[in-house]
């Protein structure tokens, strides 16, 4: 750049004088007789003519050079993550602009790779939790299968070792489907495709996946409330709302009633989920949508902590979210709040 303009400076300088000779040979040319103070007049005119105009190109090419060390102090500031406002914000300019848009790409590229890095970070740790997970299952089938290759083994001990892997593969089997759930919905996967459906009927789906687990333990499951009509993908909701109805089968005690009220407001349908379990100790509550996480009072309940972990992805892509209110020893109320609105 530096070279182009003194190029150009030069250009422009030899154009002038050029002009200027061409212009005193042609008044020369054209007047009747040889004037000298006439020629005088026209070289000291001529030489204003190329002083002014070298003057004016000197101060345009240091202006020039002074604004592109301005924005190289520019650039190199946010190079140093350190950005500074060279040109005057206040003052609404071109070179002013130019700062700003400048900047602005910068923290918009900033942005794109510190979550290109949480992305990294997140699949890193979603790895190392699935290989975590799936060593107890693995271990467990492979010391039975050792077991059932002893020939001296009895027949009993051979159908009880054989009904253990069948239980394992089935766990492993039931955990390789929700890890594959929650991948396909931390990276973004999974597609809803939502209609304008009963909430209602959708609720009904979900109790009737639980309804044989509720009745082995001779527990009843309500639900009260206006049946509204949300724009919503039934299949997933269903998956959310199964996923907390399992939890207040498994940690609630026998006997007892689950009610699921729905409510409508202006902007968001409520579904309370309240069960009569112990409830959930409040270091726990913020923690409980954790991906793998188990609250203290779950440590003698078999469970790896996704289904709440799915249940909050699932109903936060349909624009909503999930609160939670317990008392410890007398029970909580999953409250899920689905938008009536077009959230799509």
């Amino acid at each position: 750049m530096k070279y182009s303009i003194k190029n150009l400076v030069r250009a422009t300088m030899t154009l002038i004088v050029i002009l200027s000779i061409l212009f005193i040979g042609v008044i020369s040319f054209l007047l009747p007789s040889f004037d000298v103070k006439i020629i005088g007049l026209i070289l000291g005119f001529s030489f204003v003519i190329i002083a002014t105009c070298t003057s004016f190109i000197v101060l345009v090419t240091n202006h020039v050079h002074t604004t592109l060390d301005s924005l190289s102090q520019t650039i190199e500031s946010i190079i140093d993550d350190n950005p500074q406002d060279i040109f005057s914000t206040i003052e609404d300019t071109m070179l002013s602009k130019l700062q700003s848009q400048i900047i602005k790409l910068s923290d918009i590229l900033k942005a794109y790779n510190i979550k290109q890095k949480k992305e990294k970070d997140n699949i890193t740790a979603l790895i190392s939790d699935i290989s975590h997970q799936l060593k107890t299952p693995l271990a467990n089938l492979n010391m039975y299968n050792s077991l059932l290759l002893d020939e001296k083994l009895d027949d009993n001990k051979r159908m009880e070792f054989t009904k253990n892997m069948e239980s394992q593969v089935e766990k492993l089997n039931w955990l390789m489907e929700s890890l594959i759930k929650m991948s396909r919905l931390e990276t973004g996967i999974i597609k809803l495709y939502p209609q304008k459906q009963s909430i209602s009927q959708t609720i009904l789906q979900s109790i009737l996946m639980i309804s044989s687990k509720a009745e082995e333990k001779g527990m009843n499951i309500s639900l009260n409330g206006d049946d509204i009509s949300l724009i919503h993908d039934s299949k997933w909701t269903q998956e959310a709302i199964f996923n907390i109805l399992d939890n207040a089968v498994k940690y609630g005690p026998e006997n007892t009633e689950i009610d699921i009220l729905i409510i409508k407001y202006d902007l968001f349908c409520r579904i309370d989920i309240a069960d009569r379990g112990g409830g959930i100790i409040e270091s726990d509550t913020n923690k409980i949508f954790t991906r793998f996480y188990r609250g203290e009072n779950s440590k003698d309940k078999e469970g790896v902590g996704i289904g709440l972990f799915l249940s909050r992805k699932i109903i936060s892509r349909h624009g909503g979210y999930i609160k939670v209110k317990s008392i410890p020893g007398e029970g909580t109320i999953f409250s899920i709040f689905l938008p009536t609105s077009n959230y799509y």
